[in-house]
């Protein structure tokens, strides 16, 4: 998993980032985004919380508040790479 996009399925919501680290309490990720689900349609928003800094660069999520790790599916990758990096992928 270290090094892999993956997402969390939380009791709040879906967070995508990057694997840092993981140990026996908590995943670690890298450039976490938030899924969220907006008018203009589905999309991440620069952060994981309405609180929080915008683009955070890391962020450590406790297991005891993760329902699920799935894989990323590959557009939401795609979609996550290009604004976590600024770079547009075609």
């Amino acid at each position: 998993m270290k090094g892999d996009v993956v997402t969390l399925v939380t009791h709040v919501g879906e967070v995508i980032g990057r694997v840092v680290e993981e140990n026996s309490d908590s995943i670690e990720l890298a450039d976490p985004r938030l899924f969220v689900n907006q008018e203009s349609g589905a999309g991440l928003a620069p952060g994981i919380c309405m609180t929080g800094i915008k683009d955070p660069t890391g962020a450590i999520f406790y297991k005891g508040s993760i329902v699920a790790v799935v894989a990323t599916a590959p557009e939401l990758e795609k979609a996550w790479q290009q604004q976590t990096s600024g770079i547009i992928l075609q």
